[in-house]
């Protein structure tokens, strides 16, 4: 039996989205803080949360997608979507009774969806599209004894090819104990709160009740249980409420019915075998009835709310972890972001946690962990992805909030420029300009620009990089003509190459 873990080392999306076929590289956790830390970042439109959708359509299965999923989500519609996550060899427990105790083994999973083609027998209203999740048997597909070794039958001695019916996905047999997956998406409401479709919340509260109803099945649930809960504020706010309604409505619906057990009939406040069914987080002091929702706290505590809700749950509970995590810094102040940072990285010292993310208060802190995969659109329109393994930067503090905001987003900034000029001529003992131009210029960078002074009056012919900097340091100067958004990022490419 193979001990790995279903952890996506490698996600291949075929005409999803904005994709007809592209190639993602994942970290996976090793114990380190950081380690299993993916971020993506780049401009808006590059297909970052199409990424993050196509995993979490890959470990939730059909029924997720065939809710969500559009003719629109298809990249070409008549052919069909296909995004496969390779991981480490993992082995899955057979749920047959003929092949109980047997193991087989996986070295991936796999989404596929297609308009489809024809309605769903028996089924009046069917979704457009046909979508499954299923494991990749790895090269040896038949079953294995509890040992590694190969399951031979009894009778004709040959080993047994894995049973199709095993193949579709379930979470919950993937690895050794199983596989949770939170996706965070931009809708921050419905990560605290219950939605149409299954929320991170809904699931933290079906958890919730399911450990309820094992501890009442141990306990030996009998009324007492519903007394002790309903006998004090649910009565009386009932009473206070609807004087007497519920028995009225009793009464009435059991005589329509003829039927006296409808006479039971009353207004419930809670659901005594799922109490956490209705379940919302609100401040509240111990000894008042008033109660300060998060949503009135501000949105960008949700988030981590939630976060540090699935942390604490988890922490008690079998089977690895991925977060899926879309712009974490909506709406939080930079403080936060930095705080929230530092909670992403000791997640990712067990777990995968994928994050999208345009905050260079974020990225400056992250970046070094893990891998950074940078979206950009060609000239052409197609998306490019580059990964890079916690990337060296270009000065030793690195990396800068200019230099995130220039390698993220390829946005130039003065600072960012001021650093690189500076750095240079720290580096190389250059004490003033003449010598930081003379050395930029031995680089091979043309001195084709004029600059000249403002109470002078003198010219001196200067590198394009000399030029843009004296122009960030004398606005003053009214003489030379300004720079513009394309000097400045040639400037930087031109100091990138002199270091």
């Amino acid at each position: 039996m193979h001990s790995g873990q279903p952890f996506v080392r490698e996600l291949t999306i075929d005409n999803f989205r904005c994709f007809s076929a592209e190639t993602v590289k994942l970290a996976v956790p090793d114990g380190q803080p950081g380690s299993g830390l993916t971020l993506f970042v780049g401009n808006n439109g590059t297909g970052k949360t199409a990424v993050l959708e196509a995993l979490d359509y890959l470990f939730g299965g059909r029924y997720k997608a065939e809710s969500r999923l559009s003719i629109r989500d298809f990249n070409d519609f008549v052919k069909p979507i296909s995004v496969t996550g390779t991981t480490d060899r993992f082995s899955v427990k057979s749920e047959l009774e003929f092949y109980k105790g047997k193991y087989f083994n996986c070295i991936g999973l796999k989404f596929s969806a297609a308009p489809r083609d024809k309605k769903q027998a028996g089924k009046l209203l069917s979704s457009p599209i046909s979508a499954k999740s299923v494991f990749t048997l790895d090269e040896n597909a038949y079953y294995n004894e509890s040992d590694g070794q190969p399951h031979v039958q009894s009778r004709s001695g040959d080993t047994k090819t894995v049973d199709p019916r095993e193949l579709t996905l379930d979470t919950g047999k993937a690895g050794t104990n199983g596989v949770n997956v939170f996706y965070f998406d931009k809708n921050r409401a419905r990560h605290l709160v219950s939605g149409t479709y299954r929320t991170t919340f809904d699931a933290i509260c079906d958890d919730l009740n399911w450990r309820y109803q094992k501890k009442l099945r141990e306990d030996g649930a009998h009324a007492d249980h519903a007394s002790k809960v309903t006998k004090d504020l649910f009565i009386w706010a009932l009473e206070l409420a609807q004087k007497g309604t519920g028995a009225k409505l009793g009464d009435q619906f059991s005589e329509f019915f003829d039927n006296a057990h409808f006479k039971n009939l009353r207004f419930e406040l809670l659901s005594l075998l799922e109490p956490f069914s209705s379940a919302f987080l609100a401040v509240r002091a111990e000894d008042q009835i008033q109660q300060v929702t998060t949503k009135s706290l501000g949105s960008g505590v949700e988030l981590v709310l939630a976060l540090l809700l699935q942390r604490l749950l988890s922490d008690t509970a079998k089977g690895e972890k991925i977060l899926l995590i879309d712009e974490p810094e909506m709406h939080l102040h930079p403080t936060a972001q930095r705080k929230l940072a530092d909670l992403l990285l000791e997640e990712a010292k067990t777990s995968q946690v994928i994050v999208s993310s345009h905050s260079p208060y974020l990225l400056q802190r992250l970046v070094k962990f893990g891998t950074t995969n940078v979206f950009s659109s060609s000239a052409t329109g197609k998306i490019e992805i580059e990964a890079q393994d916690a990337p060296t930067g270009y000065f030793p503090w690195s990396p800068s909030f200019g230099e995130v905001n220039f390698k993220a987003f390829a946005m130039p900034t003065v600072e960012f420029h001021n650093e690189l000029y500076g750095f240079i001529q720290e580096k190389n003992g250059l004490t003033n300009l003449n010598q930081a131009d003379s050395f930029i210029a031995s680089k091979g960078i043309p001195t084709d620009h004029t600059w000249t002074h403002s109470v002078t009056g003198a010219s001196q012919s200067v590198t394009e990089c000399t030029y843009v900097r004296n122009c960030i340091h004398h606005p003053e100067n009214p003489i030379n003509p300004t720079y513009d958004e394309a000097k400045l990022h040639a400037s930087m490419l031109k100091l990138i190459s002199a270091l």
